[in-house]
């Protein structure tokens, strides 16, 4: 009987890991979704008048918007985790 005890409360355990983690990860999906929604749709929409012509050139093209947006995703999800991990830090015991 203890064994079942035992199983039971692992079990229980599992759950609610599980649910934490998804928690976490649908917070910061929805996170970082926020902030891609801030950053305009293309590249080129990010120029400045202080850059060379040829460098405004580099932001133009399929492949630069590809790039861009992996770019983005990846700063608002790492920004996203940090945020998460500032309001639920861990504690040691």
């Amino acid at each position: 009987m203890n064994a079942y005890l035992t199983y039971d409360r692992i079990e229980d355990r599992r759950w609610v890991e599980q649910q934490l983690t998804d928690e976490k990860e649908k917070w910061i999906d929805d996170r970082a979704k926020e902030l891609i929604a801030m950053f305009p749709e293309d590249p080129l929409s990010m120029r400045s008048l202080f850059l060379p012509v040829a460098a405004t050139l580099v932001l133009t093209g399929d492949r630069a918007v590809e790039h861009y947006n992996d770019y983005i995703t990846h700063l608002c999800y790492d920004r996203a985790e940090e945020e998460w991990d500032l309001l639920h830090p861990i504690s040691p015991f």
